[in-house]
């Protein structure tokens, strides 16, 4: 996000990276991944920074475990999360963005997801060229 951007004028995804640049947790270090995500910025069609919950399988209800935790720490401006998803352009793509996670030393557990049909599903669009990178971070 350009610093001189107001957060009117921001774009979502400028916010969304805003949110990586600010936190910092663990090994988990937000300028060091913005400034990897900027290098590889060719690459991605968007980014996002979240932590999606679990479903409850022993009690199935409508909310997922720990899908709201992000909403427990707003007030002590905390954004709670330890994913960062990257929707890239072909799945090559996020096969090098993956290498480049494994190879940051910033404690990254990148993996691509290969299965387009689960890919379709949670994106909900019909099969299209692009590749599906999930960094989880502990």
């Amino acid at each position: 996000m350009n610093t001189n951007q107001s957060l009117r004028d921001a774009t979502v995804q400028d916010i969304q990276l805003e949110l990586i640049r600010r936190t910092r947790f663990n090994t988990f270090d937000g300028e060091r991944i913005c400034d990897l995500l900027e290098r590889y910025r060719s690459h991605w069609r968007a980014v996002l920074f979240d932590s999606p919950g679990l479903p409850n399988f022993d009690k199935p209800g409508s909310l997922l475990l720990s899908g709201l935790i992000k909403l427990r720490d707003l007030d002590t401006n905390i954004w709670n999360v330890d994913t960062v998803f990257v929707l890239t352009h072909t799945p090559d793509q996020a096969r090098e963005l993956e290498v480049a996670f494994e190879e940051s030393n910033t404690g990254a557990m990148p993996r691509v997801i290969s299965d387009m049909d689960e890919t379709d599903r949670a994106l909900g669009m019909m099969r299209e060229e692009y590749g599906l990178l999930k960094v989880w971070w502990d």
